[in-house]
């Protein structure tokens, strides 16, 4: 690599000037240059403490009642919200949660559309929000 070549940044894939020691747009450290240390981030901050009055500790203990499985209407209300999820995908393209190809959906499930049907889901599903600052507004 000559001193007139660019590098390219792996993280954002910038180009990068020979002589810089940060990419110019992320900021990330160039290979070979030594990081500076930045205290509670790359290096331990002597300031910081884990006392019980600095907020930084459970404010109580947990409980076993804290650890239970959620409770039959949070279930249900989990349930509606996933056959609401289902509604409003339908036949869309979702991205794959490993990185992988998008995801065709289908049709939803039975249980769905009977749902819908009954009343018992919400009309408003996120994806027919029109007005992501006031969905409600509508």
């Amino acid at each position: 690599m000559t001193e007139t070549s660019t590098r390219i940044c792996p993280w954002c894939s910038t180009p990068i000037p020979a002589e810089a020691a940060a990419c110019p747009k992320c900021g990330a450290a160039v290979e070979g240059v030594t990081a500076r240390e930045i205290p509670g981030v790359t290096v331990p901050d002597p300031g910081a403490s884990l006392f019980e009055d600095e907020g930084l500790v459970p404010a109580a203990p947990i409980t076993e009642e804290a650890i239970l499985p959620p409770s039959e209407a949070v279930r249900l209300e989990m349930r509606k919200m996933q056959l609401e999820a289902e509604i409003a995908n339908a036949g869309g393209t979702l991205l794959n949660p490993t990185g992988g190809q998008a995801i065709n959906v289908g049709g939803p499930s039975q249980e769905a559309i009977e749902a819908l049907k009954a009343g018992l889901l919400d009309q408003t599903a996120p994806a027919a929000e029109t007005d992501p600052i006031e969905p409600s507004a509508q």
